[in-house]
């Protein structure tokens, strides 16, 4: 964080001074006092589970050069030989966004957004790739997607950036309105509609109704990135007051791809972008991640990057880890880590895709409970077993409560259902597997990973 004076944090947060002297420097701010470091600012966030006003004593003691706080029965226990500033603010959460608008406000530089149901992180890092290869860019740090996230990695921005992206993620109505206000994005992108955050989001209508506020706080002379290909998106073209490009495997979207091949080998396709093609092989598996480079091309074009950088940012995409992670052992067999999130919408894309990607390997399917889907969570889990029943896999193996659902409406399928880890660790080590693809899939809460990395130790995925 390039140093900005403690009267503007007050400012920017519309706070009150308890303490502090108004002329002294902030460089970093904190929200977690275990990763605290001396000379941070910290905000003492609250929520359902927690309160950071019961650890002021520790990021005191820790160093914390200043507190923002939203309650006046604070206790720093024994600050002294030093006083921390001391900030008051209504709300703390609230309090951490606006400085974060204010500092991002000092860069002049292009913010993209992107959200979605799937695929948000892989475009966010396909973007970063190919305009990393022009200048500086700033992105998020693995999924720091949220109120809390995206503004500590606005803190990071510099004045060596040339670009920023981030990306948005939401859980409950009103949160990518928040987001954008912060963030001030001049491009927004978004991938797809699904069956996400159903726990307070409802439905896909909630999902689409939420994600589209991302577009409706565009600049005028911004840019809208959509999935044209996408029933609920198409319709978004309609509604918003900027700047459109539209990408999808139809001829008719500005930004497509044709001669699409997915075996053998990774997905190669041709990209035609206002009627200029050319050739591009990915090195990630998974058709879907043909959207994703779409998605991420479109972006890119957007911002003025010639095709050549693109095409080249794209091929040399390794992708994030925990998402079609591959790792070939040497008894033949493959293995794939995608269990860093699980929703009906991603649980069946990945599947089909790798149905399509290894038609000639037998498959094996590990997979883990869908979490917040509310309402849904049972009928969505049952219809997961409907839909495992037409798939051409050797054996399903299902681990978590949730699951229980799926395996009853699993009919004739080979599959085995577990409630412990343990019990699947130990069944999994007992396969004999050669020439397979073994696949991993779950909600980030499951920590499936756990599983991959008892029986396969040898192996980082």
């Amino acid at each position: 964080m390039e140093n900005i004076y403690l009267y503007q944090l007050v400012d920017a947060v519309k706070g009150e001074f308890l303490l502090g002297d108004p002329h002294s420097t902030v460089t970093s701010v904190s929200t977690d006092t275990r990763t605290l470091r001396k000379g941070d600012y910290f905000f003492a966030l609250t929520g359902d589970n927690f309160d950071g006003h019961n650890f002021l004593q520790t990021a005191v003691e820790k160093g914390a050069k200043g507190v923002i706080v939203s309650r006046g029965d604070i206790d720093l226990g024994k600050p002294f030989p030093y006083l921390p500033a001391i900030i008051k603010v209504k709300d703390t959460l609230t309090a951490l966004g606006d400085l974060a608008n204010f500092y991002r406000k000092r860069f002049d530089i292009p913010v993209v957004a992107i959200t979605g149901s799937n695929g948000k992180t892989t475009v966010k890092e396909m973007v970063s790739a190919i305009l990393s290869l022009k200048a500086s860019t700033l992105c998020n740090y693995e999924n720091y997607n949220n109120q809390i996230g995206l503004p500590m990695t606005l803190f990071n921005l510099n004045s060596s950036h040339k670009y920023a992206v981030l990306e948005m993620g939401t859980s409950s109505p009103g949160e990518i309105k928040r987001l954008s206000e912060i963030a001030e994005p001049a491009i927004g992108a978004i991938t797809n509609i699904g069956f996400t955050h159903l726990e307070k989001l409802a439905d896909p209508d909630g999902v689409y109704n939420e994600k589209k506020s991302l577009l409706h706080s565009l600049p005028e002379k911004g840019w809208a990135i959509i999935n044209k290909d996408d029933k609920y998106l198409d319709g978004a073209v309609n509604e918003v007051k900027t700047n459109v490009i539209t990408y999808g495997l139809n001829r008719s979207a500005r930004v497509y791809a044709y001669d699409i091949k997915l075996w053998p080998g990774y997905p190669s396709f041709k990209i035609n972008i206002d009627g200029t093609s050319t050739p591009i092989k990915l090195v990630v598996y998974g058709s879907f991640n043909i959207y994703n480079a779409l998605a991420a091309a479109s972006i890119a074009w957007a911002l003025g990057i010639d095709l050549e950088l693109i095409k080249k940012g794209l091929e040399n995409f390794a992708g994030p880890k925990m998402r079609m992670s591959v790792r070939n052992l040497i008894s033949g067999t493959t293995v794939i880590n995608d269990a860093y999130n699980a929703n009906p919408s991603s649980m069946r894309e990945s599947i089909l895709s790798l149905v399509k990607t290894f038609p000639d390997r037998d498959k094996v399917l590990v997979l883990g409970d869908m979490l917040e889907l509310g309402k849904k969570t049972e009928e969505e889990h049952l219809k997961l077993g409907e839909f495992l029943n037409t798939q051409p896999v050797i054996q399903i193996y299902l681990y978590g409560v949730l699951m229980e659902k799926t395996f009853l409406s699993l009919k004739g399928a080979p599959v085995k259902y577990f409630k412990q880890k343990k019990d699947l660790i130990e069944e999994l080590r007992n396969l004999s597997l050669q020439n397979s693809v073994v696949f991993f899939k779950a909600s980030r809460g499951v920590k499936l990973e756990q599983v991959i990395e008892k029986v396969f130790p040898e192996d980082e995925l």
